[in-house]
């Protein structure tokens, strides 16, 4: 019973899918984090779903990549790239530690917060529409679960930079040795779902993740002093942009 109110809590939290309303206990939190890629697991179905609409009806590669781009956006309600913008500002400042915090805590959007959601936008559109043509789309229907893996593993294994929050919420307390558990469950299906039905693009898609990780664990140890949502979720979408490169070079090189 603890792992559905954790399954429950884990989507009333990281997306906008309407599920029955549970009271937050001790319990189900300590087992909560280690649900978030299943959040994946609804994203790559639906991606599947979409790709599978527009082969029927013969829609075109704009409109896919467009749709595409906006579905984890509009089932997450954008908590990820909040994130990312945030935690752009906070780089952009080149400030101390605790003053790059603050800013994250800013409900105000920088400059370079926009300048940089724009790029990302604008290159994973472009990626998604040559996937699309080239007909390397299943591939995409994993990274969803795997950038999630990646970004619960981070956050239960570095410190956390504030004393409170919403990912100190779950991290805290959280079971260890339950979250890692599922995550290599979840990881090891999804590594080879995502080799099954495309090799070469998932090999460089899973290559691409080890210099992204170990720059993101340099960099949040350097600028933040650990972990935090923000950072989480700047971790997440970058994984996500890299993930896709790599489906797409994979198919070419």
């Amino acid at each position: 019973m603890q792992w559905i109110r954790a399954v429950v809590l884990m989507f009333s939290t990281y997306t906008r899918i309407k599920v029955p309303q549970i009271k937050w206990d001790d319990k189900a939190m300590r087992l909560a984090i280690a649900f978030l890629p299943f959040v994946g697991i609804v994203l790559g179905c639906l991606m599947w779903g979409w790709y599978w609409v527009c082969t029927v009806f013969e829609f075109n590669a704009v409109l896919f990549a467009a749709v595409a781009l906006a579905l984890p956006i509009f089932v997450t309600g954008g908590i990820h790239m909040d994130g990312y913008c945030d935690t752009s500002d906070a780089l952009a400042s080149w400030q101390t530690s605790e003053r790059r915090l603050e800013i994250m805590k800013d409900p105000n959007v920088g400059a370079f917060a926009l300048i940089r959601v724009c790029v990302y936008l604008l290159l994973s559109f472009a990626l998604l529409h040559e996937l699309f043509l080239r007909g390397e789309i299943l591939g995409l229907c994993f990274i969803y679960t795997l950038s999630r893996c990646f970004a619960v593993w981070s956050a239960i294994t570095l410190p956390n930079a504030r004393k409170g929050g919403m990912l100190a919420a779950f991290t805290d307390n959280a079971d260890r040795r339950a979250a890692g558990i599922v995550l290599a469950l979840l990881f090891a299906v999804s590594v080879a779902g995502l080799l099954w039905v495309a090799p070469p693009n998932g090999i460089m898609a899973l290559i691409l993740c080890l210099p992204v990780t170990l720059w993101y664990r340099g960099m949040a140890r350097k600028h933040f002093g650990g972990v935090t949502g923000d950072t989480t979720g700047f971790y997440l979408q970058t994984i996500e942009l890299f993930m896709l490169v790599g489906l797409l070079a994979g198919g070419i090189l």
